[in-house]
């Protein structure tokens, strides 16, 4: 078989020189697969991109054509039946499929698959074919990481560290150490990496032992290594390994070990302070940091008890104090405690905490003293005064306190911006607002070039196929060959390809926010807005909600098992609609679309049709949002938002609420974006700052 179009086949020839004549006709299948792309990059440039266009334009002034991909419908339907019946095949039945397949781009699935499907010792030259030629893309991964596992249990060293490439799977890792070892290489040159695997919070693989123990009998293990691998395990890692990693230190120091295990399982355990017997000083006073921090969550007043006892007993760091402050802080006035002035304080003097300051300003607002708003914020670094949120509570400030010109200055400053104070500033001041268009421009060669890889290829095939995990893996493969201006384009590719997810993601890695259109589109829209008109829903809001959800990816599933494009959980749906409704059926985008909008209506309806209210339940629930209203007066609206306690919601609801005036201009106003023309205020955040939340519902 002769290639004309690539040269990695060459790599071939001396295995097929040496081996028998079956296996030339596996080595044949790859070096037709090898081929195949290229040659398929080669007429796609030719058949379906432009030629001769350097000129840069923005994608509604390029040719559809140019990012159009050939019609490969039949192919792709025979690749699937080749698919399900490929486990019968052997390869002289796979290379004459291969052939019939006519340059597919999906070809390699079928020789990674078949090669993961049994692999043996024989198959090494086919193996290392393969991943040389699909090195650092995702055909690569799978089939690295199992013909490892398949060589470790085969006890073969010499192939295994031929093979090897960093990885997170610990087991390989350690195997790779060991038979370095084993293979003569000096152990203390490897110390450094087997303390890395060995201080985690976790218990490592069986396979890490005997690495663990040269490094242990070299003297390695020190106490200080100890109680840092145990400090991990309690702080966030897997405090049931805290007993066993006690029986490593030396007699004088277990105690500490058992400090920091009964204060991870109940940090109350500080309140005796007699517990701590000084006689590790900066070990004790980082578990009693430690336990402080959370204990001001669970038990507020003996939190507030057993610090003062801490102080005196003590002597905390810079560091500790700016931690132990910090949470008291925040959690005093995410409750209204009446000492919460007194930490926020305490806290700025020792260190500065941006989510301490900010609860700092929340604090303040609550009270709306604000005179001290201003002193806070005149008196932060200058990084911190320009940000857009210090700047609208400080001509906040300057507006109630009657100075109102210079309210104006910093009003107007922000209204010119598109984000969610700058839509606050531009209602302050009855002004239009501004979003700031400015598309991408993209280079016709570029986008041609881009599309014509290999990996570009294969992402598009495998979207077409509904393999969209697999896809942003292909794609996430081209975006990592290209340069930054390239990388800009593979947005505007994306967008073409109505893959608006990908667009959203990249925009938002190369910080480019000004193509509005791309970055908030109108997906799906004779869905949404049908189903959004149903439940009387405003349908920006309802397009809002999804573009805050999942960016538009209606194969979206969060880690609470929340699903598709409005991220709806199994248990809600069933709620909502009187029956079970399986997660699959969640990922249609026409299903998931009308329970979406459905719940919110629900929402409405439980919050008096308080959108803010109802936004916040949305990522909260109701019933929690519901305790978070104001205990004696109603709040303006931007002030309760600023007094979420979640981070999460509430930079969630100033997210919605921005994103639901970029599509009410889109949707409702029928801005032309490109004109830049925008006659009227805000329509949204008008509304907005008019609303008060009330005390109760």
């Amino acid at each position: 078989m002769r290639c004309q179009h690539v040269s990695k086949p060459i790599l071939f020839m001396s295995f097929i020189k040496h081996h028998l004549s079956h296996i030339y006709i596996i080595v044949k299948v790859l070096i037709f697969a090898l081929c195949s792309f290229v040659f398929a990059a080669s007429l796609q440039a030719e058949q379906v991109l432009p030629k001769n266009d350097t000129s840069l334009l923005d994608q509604t002034l390029l040719a559809k054509s140019t990012f159009e991909v050939a019609d490969r419908s039949e192919d792709r339907a025979a690749f699937l039946r080749a698919e399900r019946t490929l486990w019968q095949m052997d390869y002289q039945e796979l290379a004459k499929t291969i052939e019939s397949l006519n340059h597919y781009p999906l070809t390699p699935y079928l020789l990674e698959k078949k090669l993961n499907d049994n692999i043996r010792l024989s198959d090494k030259p086919m193996i290392e074919a393969f991943l040389t030629q699909y090195e650092g893309t995702p055909l690569e991964r799978s089939l690295r990481r199992n013909w490892l596992r398949y060589l470790s249990r085969r006890d073969k060293p010499a192939d295994f560290i031929r093979f090897y490439k960093p990885t997170s799977d610990a087991k390989l890792a350690c195997t790779f150490i060991q038979y370095q070892i084993r293979q003569g290489i000096e152990p203390e040159k490897l110390f450094s990496k087997i303390a890395e695997l060995w201080t985690v919070g976790k218990s490592q693989p069986k396979a890490c032992d005997s690495i663990f123990k040269v490094w242990m009998d070299a003297g390695n293990l020190t106490d200080d290594v100890i109680l840092a691998r145990i400090q991990k395990a309690a702080d966030g890692g897997k405090h049931t390994l805290i007993p066993y990693l006690t029986t490593l230190l030396s007699v004088d120091k277990k105690y500490l070990a058992d400090l920091w295990h009964k204060t991870r399982r109940d940090p109350s355990f500080v309140r005796n302070t007699k517990r701590f017997i000084n006689r590790y000083p900066e070990v004790e006073s980082e578990i009693m940091a430690y336990g402080l921090s959370r204990l001001i969550w669970r038990d507020q007043n003996l939190a507030l008890k057993v610090v003062k006892s801490a102080e005196r007993k003590m002597s905390f760091s810079d560091e500790q104090k700016a931690k132990i402050y910090g949470r008291f802080g925040i959690k005093l006035a995410i409750d209204n405690h009446k000492e919460a002035q007194t930490y926020l304080l305490k806290a700025d003097e020792v260190g500065s905490d941006s989510e301490v300051t900010r609860w700092h300003l929340a604090h303040l607002l609550r009270q709306q003293d604000w005179a001290s708003i201003i002193l806070l914020v005149e008196n932060l670094n200058p990084q911190s005064v320009s940000s857009n949120a210090y700047q609208y509570w400080l001509a906040r400030a300057y507006e109630q306190l009657d100075r109102k010109d210079e309210a104006k200055v910093l009003y107007e400053q922000l209204s010119s911006q598109r984000h969610y104070y700058g839509f606050l500033a531009s209602a302050q001041l009855g002004q239009p607002y501004h979003l700031e268009h400015q598309p991408v421009k993209v280079d016709a060669d570029m986008v041609k070039n881009i599309i014509a890889m290999d990996s570009s290829q294969r992402a598009y095939e495998l979207k077409q196929l509904g393999r969209y995990h697999e896809a942003r893996l292909e794609w996430r493969h081209t975006q990592r060959q290209l340069d930054d201006e390239a990388k800009l384009a593979t947005s505007v590719i994306a967008s073409a390809w109505d893959w608006h997810d990908q667009a959203i993601f990249t925009f938002s890695r190369e910080g480019y926010l000004n193509d509005v259109k791309r970055r908030f589109p109108t997906a799906h829209e004779d869905i949404i807005t049908r189903e959004a008109q149903r439940n009387k829903i405003e349908p920006e809001w309802a397009f809002a909600i999804a573009r805050r959800e999942s960016s538009f990816m209606s194969d979206a599933v969060s880690s609470a098992n929340a699903r598709g494009l409005m991220q709806i959980l199994p248990s809600t749906a069933k709620y909502l609609e009187k029956k079970r409704v399986t997660s699959r059926q969640l990922l249609d985008v026409e299903t998931n679309a009308k329970i979406g909008n459905k719940y919110l209506r629900y929402l409405m309806n439980k919050l008096d049709n308080n959108t803010i209210l109802a936004t916040a339940s949305y990522n909260a629930g109701w019933r929690r949002v519901k305790q978070w209203l104001p205990e004696e007066e109603a709040l303006e609206a931007d002030i309760w938002v600023e007094l979420i306690p979640f981070k999460e919601t509430r930079n969630y609801v100033k997210a919605v609420m921005a994103y639901k005036q970029i599509y009410h201009a889109q949707l409702v106003d029928k801005i032309d974006l490109d004109s830049q023309l925008i006659a009227s205020p805000s329509k949204v955040f008008t509304e907005f700052i008019e609303t008060d939340i009330p005390v109760s519902l």
